[in-house]
């Protein structure tokens, strides 16, 4: 459901771009933490598994038959999103947080310049 909510979002970004006389030649990456997901967007046999599979998964496996979209996994571990959506032991948050570029002014000796 996520993924297909990010190629729709995908494709209107790349629409607008459009207008803008700046049209998008490369696919756009979208990363998804499921790889049975992926492989049921990828692979159009289904499976037992997937009979309610519904018209959001038709539509996102033609946008990457169309190579409009790359859906590629991302480790769990490596969703910077969870930082705002989740509770997160103390060391994931400090590598998710490093990713971000968050710090504090006296990390960087900025604040004798204040």
């Amino acid at each position: 459901m996520t993924a297909a909510s990010s190629a729709t979002q995908a494709l209107w970004l790349r629409i607008m771009l459009g207008f803008l006389q700046n049209d998008q030649e490369c696919p756009t990456k979208i990363f998804c933490d499921s790889k049975s997901a992926i492989e049921l967007i990828k692979n159009p046999i289904f499976h037992g598994r997937s009979k309610r599979m519904d018209i959001k998964s038709h539509f996102i496996r033609e946008m990457v038959q169309g190579k409009k979209i790359v859906i590629d996994y991302c480790k769990i571990e490596d969703q910077v999103v969870d930082i705002f959506t989740k509770l997160l032991k103390l060391e994931l948050f400090v590598k998710l947080k490093k990713i971000l570029g968050m710090f504090k002014f006296e990390d960087l000796g900025l604040r004798e310049a204040m």
